[in-house]
């Protein structure tokens, strides 16, 4: 069997003594590259540290907004919305190049990297909210395709394993008016160029309610929320994915925090959020990699070969610190590494 590969979400919390508007201000700002790229940069460092396979760059920033004030900036665009593709920059790509620069010098390996973006429905409802206007949506989709080709020319030093694309909405609420034919449309302008180049084309969505849609569009993984809600493993047929040439990506490790945290104050009768040394109780007894593990195995044998990835569920941006969060992915890295040893002695 192929090996399951291990990705993350992106977002995480930010270090101690570092807020997230201070990083929304210096990237737009630039006036402290230093201390925002070494953020950034050590940030990555320590998922690749922890084990995750394909790391995807760390995102302090709001994943919509990060976008969408680009596209927003008239001085970007050549007409309201129309973002110039030289402007379609991922800041914190910039900084992941630098790392796999010397990751290569080190190892001699290229680093392979998840690129998140937000998807062109979650960036229209941001945008417009539910009034349908499909020639902004088509062009929003065109300008996420702009932002995934400046990700390629950013790449130097490192290699585009998975585009992604962020489409919480879809399946989740019924503010989109969009027809299905619409949504794919959109889809497909923004997936094609990746695809292209050889990339995975992900979408990650909390529920995979639309996924037929997503499956006619050139899409080839999709990335659900697993942990946190199994019910959503019974919406896929497996042979749709097989006959469509679709994989997924399944959340593994739960990633809602404040619930997780119910469960030990619960349990021990205190606020975790003030007694901290229960916090870790989150990670050596609810999110283990056992409990992490079993998950995975279920999943396995529901859709077996069409996992091509496993993930926590969301990013862990809310998460108390930056220790605890890597915690996670480093549980989460353990549970696939130990799946994947036991698949391949069968």
């Amino acid at each position: 069997m192929q090996e399951i590969i291990f990705i993350d979400e992106g977002s995480l919390p930010t270090p101690e003594g570092v807020t997230r508007e201070w990083v929304k201000a210096a990237a737009e700002n630039r006036d402290e590259d230093e201390k925002l790229f070494s953020i950034i940069g050590e940030a990555l460092q320590r998922k690749i540290d922890v084990g995750v396979h394909v790391p995807t760059y760390p995102q302090f920033r709001d994943m919509i907004g990060q976008f969408l004030d680009i596209i927003k900036d008239e001085k970007n665009c050549s007409e309201p919305y129309v973002l110039k593709e030289e402007n379609a920059q991922i800041l914190e790509l910039e900084i992941v190049d630098e790392v796999a620069k010397q990751y290569k010098k080190e190892t001699g390996k290229t680093l392979e990297v998840r690129v998140c973006i937000a998807g062109p429905t979650d960036l229209y409802l941001q945008a417009f909210g539910a009034t349908a206007f499909e020639d902004a949506y088509h062009i929003l989709a065109q300008d996420v395709e702009k932002f995934v080709k400046q990700a390629f020319k950013t790449a130097r030093n490192f290699k585009i394993k998975v585009i992604a694309l962020d489409e919480i909405s879809l399946g989740l609420t019924d503010m989109i008016q969009f027809s299905d034919a619409d949504i794919k449309s959109a889809l497909t302008v923004a997936s094609t160029y990746a695809r292209q180049e050889g990339a995975d084309m992900e979408i990650h969505v909390y529920s995979p309610l639309k996924y037929e849609l997503i499956c006619e569009t050139p899409i080839n993984i999709i990335g659900f929320e697993y942990a946190g809600n199994h019910s959503y493993l019974d919406l896929l047929d497996r042979k749709v994915l097989e006959d469509s040439d679709t994989y997924v990506g399944v959340g593994i490790a739960r990633t809602d925090i404040f619930s997780l945290v119910n469960i030990v104050n619960e349990k021990y009768g205190i606020n975790a959020w003030k007694e901290k040394a229960y916090m870790q109780k989150t990670i050596t007894e609810l999110e283990t990699p056992d409990v992490i593990k079993k998950r995975l195995d279920t999943a396995y044998s529901v859709l077996g070969d069409r996992i091509k990835y496993a993930n926590p569920d969301c990013g862990l941006a809310f998460w108390p610190d930056q220790d605890i969060a890597f915690r996670l992915l480093e549980n989460t890295a353990k549970a696939v590494n130990e799946f994947n040893e036991e698949k391949k002695d069968q």
